[in-house]
């Protein structure tokens, strides 16, 4: 049975018309299409759709033919669901797509569930502590090897930075940023420029100065857009930062002091004060 034919069948099951059981979740008209196998409704927009109406992610899947469960399990909406429930920090939703890879036939299925217990636990308080020490170990060794990221493993690695030191961090944040510096989502874009915050960090601590110019330049490149007004004037405060440790005028520690006014000025005195902690340690270094 295929995804179209069994949504079909809860559908009528639940005296439901199209437009009822689409709800606010997809227009009816192309809802009308995946029941008909015409069109391919995105992991996303399938997770959506069944909580909308009840129903269980792994009872669906479960039902499934097998074929069209491995060929769903093995498209890259798996990883955009993924990425859609950690952003949303829904910890039910991620072991609900546990599930659904736990019980397919995909070639990598033993990876597939290395990341996502990782994302589970970094829900909620991003904390990789709460993974055990192998599965640490294990991750640590594959996101170094990985050859060609995605957004979901870009995400992973983001979060996980403190696992490595600054030398393997600033091969990987290469590595990474080579990949991604000129994509235009939105998404990958304030991954991204998270990763070049935490780099320069990392820096500017081990008084590794000649190191941020790249990561720096990569920022630079990304335009400054609302979404991304934060992570930009975190990296305004460090740059200046950096620039001072070159040039000792004043200007830049000024202009340091006043972006970490507007963090706090933003709603986040918690995280300004941390910001102006390093900055206090750091900034005439």
């Amino acid at each position: 049975m295929t995804i179209g034919q069994l949504l079909k069948q809860y559908r009528i099951e639940s005296s439901k018309t199209q437009k009822e059981w689409a709800g606010n979740t997809i227009s009816t008209s192309y809802y009308s299409k995946v029941e008909k196998d015409q069109h391919r409704i995105t992991a996303e927009d399938l997770i959506a759709l069944l909580r909308a109406n009840n129903i269980k992610l792994w009872e669906f899947f479960g039902k499934l033919s097998q074929e069209d469960k491995i060929r769903y399990d093995e498209n890259r909406d798996i990883g955009e669901a993924i990425n859609e429930a950690f952003y949303h920090n829904d910890k039910d939703q991620l072991k609900d797509i546990k599930n659904v890879i736990a019980n397919s036939e995909i070639a990598d299925k033993e990876d597939q569930l290395l990341f996502i217990n990782a994302v589970i636990a970094l829900v909620g308080n991003h904390n990789v502590e709460n993974l055990d020490e192998k599965d640490r170990i294990e991750l640590k060794e594959k996101i170094f090897n990985i050859s060609d990221f995605d957004e979901n493993k870009l995400d992973l690695y983001c979060n996980l930075m403190t696992l490595y030191d600054l030398d393997n961090n600033l091969l990987i944040s290469r590595r990474v940023i080579t990949q991604f510096r000129y994509s235009g989502n939105s998404n990958v874009q304030e991954t991204i420029l998270a990763i070049v915050i935490n780099i320069l960090f990392m820096c500017i601590e081990e008084n590794r100065y000649k190191e941020t110019e790249f990561f720096i330049q990569a920022a630079d490149q990304i335009s400054t857009k609302p979404n991304l007004f934060f992570y930009k004037n975190c990296i305004f405060i460090l740059k200046n930062i950096v620039n001072y440790h070159y040039e000792r005028k004043d200007e830049y520690l000024n202009k340091a002091r006043m972006a970490i006014d507007h963090i706090s000025s933003l709603g986040m005195p918690e995280y300004s004060k941390d910001v102006k902690g390093f900055f206090d340690k750091y900034g005439r270094n």
